[in-house]
C-alpha cells in the first residue's frame, strides 16, 4: 500500500513540474551562425523552435550594424539602423518593423538571462539574406552592402595630402577656416591661430564635390571672453548670424560646425539662442548645422554651459569630442572605457542617430613640464611640437604596449640628454574598438581630429567596421 501510495505521488509530482515549467527549445549547440564570413560566437548557444534559429539579440544587432534599447520593464527589444525601426516583445508573436506588424512563427525568448530572438526574421528585417545549409548546420547571413557610417574629418592646417589621399573615406569636412575676431566678427584670416581659408582652397571643395563629400564651414573660437561678448545680446548674435550665412551662400557649403570652445555657465542661455537662430536660418535655405561638443559624463560635468537636450534638438547632428582628457598629466586621454562612458551620457539627451564619436588620432609625450604631440607615422607635418613614432622607435628603441583598459598604447623612453619621456596615444585597437562602439550604439557615426593626422592603419581598422556613407 505504502509502495503504491509513493508511486503515485512521484506522477502527481512529476505531472505538476511538466505543467509548470516551460518546456523549453532544444539546445542548438551544433549550429553555426556565419555572417558575412564571420562565424558569430553567443555568450548563450542558439536554440532551435518549432524548425526556427534563436540567437541572443545584442551581439546580432551589433554585426547587423543596428543600435538597440532592452526595456527591462516590458520585456522589449528596440532596434534600429537607418530608416528601420525593429520593436520586438519576449513573448509575442507580433513584431513591429516601422510600426506595421509582422506575424512570427516563434516569439522572442528570455534563456539564461538572454533575450534570443528568431534570426531569420530578424536579419531580414534589416535587409540580410538568410540561407539555412542543413548538411553544414550553419545559418549563413549576408547583408546586402557592407555597413556604412557618416565619416567626418577636420580640415585644419596641413590637412591637403591626408585629404586628398583619403577623401574617398570620408562623408564629409569641417574645414576649420573661420573665427572671430577682436570685434566679434566672423574672419577668415587668424594667423595667430593658423585658422584661415589656405591658399587654393577652392581646390578642396572641388575635389570633395566631385567625390560626393559634404563641406561645411567650422567656426572656432576658444576665447571666453570673446564668446561672451559675441553672443551677449540678440543684435550681437543676430549679426553674427547673418555673417556665417553670408559665407555659406559665398561659397556655397553643404552647413556649418560650430566649434565654440571654454564657454561659461552664464553664457548657456545666450549659446542656446545663438544655436536656435542659426538652426532655424540653416534649414530654411536647405543647410545643415552641427555642433562639436565637449565631452561629458554622468560622473563629472567638465563643461555646464552646453545644454546637451537644446543643442541635440536644434542641430542635425552633433560631434563628441571624446579625447584629451586631461592632457597636462600622462595618462590615457582618450581610453575605451571613458569614451562609452561620454557616449551613455550624450545618448540619455541626444538620440542616437545625432550623434557622432569623435577620435583624436594622436597621442602626447610627456616629460616634467614639457609635452609633445606624437603621430603614429612621418608625413609632411613642419609643426615644432609634433614627434612621430616611427621616428621615435627607430631612434629610441621605443616599444609601446597595449593598455587592457583603455586599449591605448603606452610606453616610454629616455632620449640622448637622459630624459625620460612617458607616452600615451591611440593605437589600431582603440580605433577599433571605438568603430564597433558606434555600430553598438546605434550612432550616426565618427569623426576625425585630425586629417594630416592619420595613416593607413587608422583607415584599416574603421574600415574592418564600415565604410563611409554618402
Amino acid at each position: 500500500m505504502l509502495k503504491r501510495r509513493f508511486a503515485v505521488s512521484v506522477l502527481l509530482v512529476a505531472i505538476m513540474l511538466t505543467i509548470i515549467t516551460p518546456l523549453p527549445a532544444s539546445a542548438a549547440a551544433s549550429i553555426r551562425v556565419m555572417l558575412n564570413g564571420q562565424d558569430l560566437k553567443f555568450d548563450v548557444t542558439p536554440v532551435l523552435k518549432n524548425n526556427r534559429v534563436l540567437v541572443p539579440f545584442r551581439l546580432l544587432s551589433e554585426n547587423l550594424g543596428a543600435g538597440v534599447h532592452w526595456d527591462g520593464r516590458t520585456k522589449t527589444v528596440t532596434a534600429h539602423r537607418g530608416e528601420t525601426r525593429v520593436v520586438l516583445r519576449v513573448g509575442s508573436s507580433t513584431a513591429y518593423v516601422n510600426e506595421k506588424p509582422v506575424k512570427l512563427d516563434v516569439p522572442a525568448m528570455l534563456i539564461q538571462g538572454r533575450t534570443l530572438v528568431p534570426l531569420r526574421f530578424y536579419s531580414e528585417a534589416f535587409g540580410a539574406a538568410v540561407h539555412w545549409d542543413g548538411k553544414q548546420n550553419t545559418v549563413f547571413i549576408k547583408t546586402a552592402d557592407k555597413l556604412s557610417k557618416y565619416i567626418l574629418g577636420y580640415y585644419y592646417s596641413q590637412s591637403y595630402d591626408d585629404f586628398m589621399n583619403n577623401v574617398d573615406k570620408l562623408s564629409s569636412i569641417a574645414a576649420k577656416w573661420y573665427t572671430l575676431d577682436s570685434n566679434c566678427n566672423l574672419t577668415s584670416r587668424d594667423n595667430s591661430r593658423w585658422i584661415m581659408k589656405p591658399e587654393g582652397y577652392d581646390s578642396v571643395l572641388r575635389t570633395a564635390r566631385e567625390r560626393g563629400v559634404k563641406v561645411h564651414a567650422l567656426v572656432f573660437e576658444s576665447d571666453r571672453a570673446r564668446l561672451q561678448q559675441a553672443l551677449a545680446t540678440a543684435e550681437k548674435r543676430s549679426a553674427l548670424v547673418s555673417q556665417i550665412i553670408a559665407e555659406v551662400e559665398k561659397e556655397n557649403y553643404d552647413g556649418v560646425n560650430i566649434d565654440f570652445e571654454y564657454l561659461r555657465l552664464e553664457d548657456k542661455e545666450n549659446y542656446n539662442e545663438f544655436i536656435k537662430q542659426l538652426y532655424t536660418t540653416l534649414k530654411s535655405k536647405k543647410k545643415t548645422l552641427s555642433l562639436s561638443l565637449p565631452a561629458k559624463t554622468e560622473k563629472k560635468d567638465w563643461w555646464p554651459g552646453y545644454d546637451y537636450e537644446t543643442l541635440g534638438k536644434y542641430s542635425d547632428y552633433v560631434v563628441l569630442m571624446a579625447y584629451d582628457k586631461n592632457p597636462a598629466s600622462p595618462g590615457p586621454q582618450a581610453g575605451i572605457d571613458w569614451v562609452e562612458e561620454i557616449v551613455d551620457y550624450a545618448l540619455a539627451r541626444i538620440p542616437a542617430g545625432k550623434i557622432v564619436l569623435g577620435i583624436g588620432y594622436y597621442g602626447y609625450a610627456w616629460s616634467g613640464s614639457e609635452k609633445y604631440t606624437v603621430l603614429e607615422a612621418k608625413n609632411g607635418m613642419t609643426y615644432s611640437k609634433i614627434w612621430f613614432l616611427d621616428e621615435l622607435t627607430q631612434k629610441h628603441g621605443l616599444k609601446l604596449t597595449i593598455d587592457s583598459a583603455s586599449l591605448m598604447a603606452y610606453g616610454s623612453f629616455t632620449d640622448e640628454k637622459g630624459k625620460t619621456y612617458q607616452i600615451w596615444m591611440e593605437s589600431r585597437e582603440s580605433v577599433d574598438a571605438k568603430s564597433r562602439l558606434a555600430i553598438k550604439k546605434g550612432l550616426k557615426g565618427i569623426a576625425v581630429w585630425r586629417l594630416g593626422y592619420t595613416t593607413p592603419s587608422f583607415w584599416q581598422a574603421v574600415n574592418d567596421s564600415f565604410i563611409a556613407a554618402k
